[in-house]
């Protein structure tokens, strides 16, 4: 078997979410479907589960519809060609004004937590400010999200989708940008990033992170 980047299609948003959704089941999921749901007798964690991969299905559509770049790591059978899983994905966005937003695609499960979603999104904002100047991230290219299935450890699944964007960022001469959880701190450091400031995320640590294009010329 091999490893191959392919754009990411529609279809592929399902798989991708519930990638996503285990990636982050120890960081940023709890934060936006609360586990304090459990404590009602009619929500399990099967329910929350379910409705996060629903809600980030529907997420990643709506960012491929606004033109953001997202690619997929797919295991393929080299004798036949034939693929056999999505492995992890990257979603971007590149340098530049935002398009407009693409309303009516994204589905908010009863149990998704809106107003924790746009306090969470509110710090990224201010932090990518506070880091990079008042332009926020506008000017680099971004990491969104990178998400690898935790089944698929170890195998330089994250470097590769990591290297795409950074590779875009060198043919355009523009550094790279990305906010990162503990766990992601070290692939990125080795990857070139520098860790500008660990801070709190209503109880997550996380971390901005810079790619500097003169520091990383090959």
């Amino acid at each position: 078997m091999t490893i191959l980047l392919r754009p990411a299609t529609e279809a592929d948003a399902p798989s991708i979410a519930r990638i996503a959704t285990a990636a982050f089941a120890d960081s940023l999921s709890p934060l936006i479907f609360p586990r304090s749901q459990l404590a009602t007798a009619t929500i399990t964690e099967a329910d929350l589960t379910a409705d996060e991969i629903t809600w980030r299905t529907s997420m990643y559509i709506k960012r491929m519809r606004e033109g953001k770049p997202c690619v997929v790591a797919v295991e393929v059978d080299e004798a036949t060609g034939e693929e056999k899983e999505i492995l992890g994905s990257a979603h971007w966005q590149k340098p530049g004004p935002e398009g407009p937003e693409v309303l009516g695609v994204e589905v908010r499960p009863a149990t998704y937590d809106k107003e924790m979603f746009d306090k969470v999104v509110e710090r990224f904002t201010t932090k990518d400010k506070e880091t990079l100047g008042p332009r926020g991230h506008k000017d680099y290219w971004y990491a969104i999200l990178i998400s690898v299935d935790p089944k698929q450890h170890r195998r330089g699944i994250g470097r590769k989708l990591l290297n795409w964007g950074l590779e875009q960022a060198r043919t355009e001469g523009r550094d790279a940008y990305l906010t990162a959880t503990d766990a992601g701190v070290p692939l990125y450091e080795v990857c070139g990033f520098e860790s500008m400031e660990t801070y709190d995320c209503y109880g997550v640590p996380l971390t901005s992170m810079v790619w500097r294009l003169e520091k990383n010329r090959q």
